[in-house]
């Protein structure tokens, strides 16, 4: 626990938020916020969130997750549940933190959806360093809960399962701030480019599951 009462995941959290709105402002007046890729990234998505309609590949590679559990891909961690996909690595200092930010809100708002209907997923685009032990640290460290799953494994594996996506990228550290909402079941997927707010991803799972709901 931090001081005052507050987890650690809030104050990362306001730390995230407090990022988005700096890469905002920077845009705006043309000053960058922070140098390399990430700057670039983090400038574009807090600038404009678009999102479209699209083809995945599902790949069944076989996996792990941060408890070092072997799982498939497409049969074990997904199912045929409404799933919600981003890309991350642990070592990232600026992307990441504001996407899993997102993440650790969007479980809140799932309630008892999480795990039993929809499931969260988050992909590491850097495999050869975010084994099982440091990605159940940054699990923890979001205070992740059951139905939130963090997937590695062998890099071509991974590469295989991002490529299906669209997710993947030759240099990982360029990776772009986006997610996938999709339900597995019925094969629609819609992809948010940028730093989509965990209203707008629960609004395309709400509507994900009132279709669902309409059909029994």
């Amino acid at each position: 626990m931090a001081k005052g009462g507050k987890t650690v995941r809030t104050v990362i959290r306001s730390v995230s938020r407090a990022i988005v709105a700096m890469a905002l402002v920077a845009t705006i007046l043309a000053i960058p916020a922070a140098s390399g890729v990430e700057a670039d990234q983090a400038g574009a998505g807090a600038k404009e969130v678009r999102s479209g309609t699209v083809q995945v590949r599902l790949h069944d590679a076989p996996l792990l997750d941060q408890d070092g559990r072997k799982v498939r891909f497409a049969t074990d961690a997904l199912g045929e549940r409404i799933v919600v996909v981003d890309t991350f690595f642990t070592s990232c200092g600026l992307i990441c933190p504001i996407l899993s930010a997102v993440f650790a809100d969007l479980q809140d708002l799932l309630g008892s959806h999480l795990d039993r209907e929809v499931r969260l997923v988050s992909i590491t685009v850097d495999p050869l360093t975010d084994i099982p032990p440091r990605l159940k640290k940054y699990a923890d460290q979001w205070e992740a809960r059951p139905g939130w799953r963090f997937l590695t494994g062998e890099k071509k594996e991974v590469d295989h399962v991002l490529a299906g996506l669209g997710l993947y990228s030759a240099d990982f550290t360029e990776h772009p701030p986006a997610f996938l909402v999709g339900d597995v079941r019925e094969g629609t997927w819609t992809r948010f480019y940028g730093f989509a707010t965990p209203e707008q991803l629960m609004g395309k799972v709400r509507e994900l599951l009132e279709k669902r709901k309409a059909k029994t």
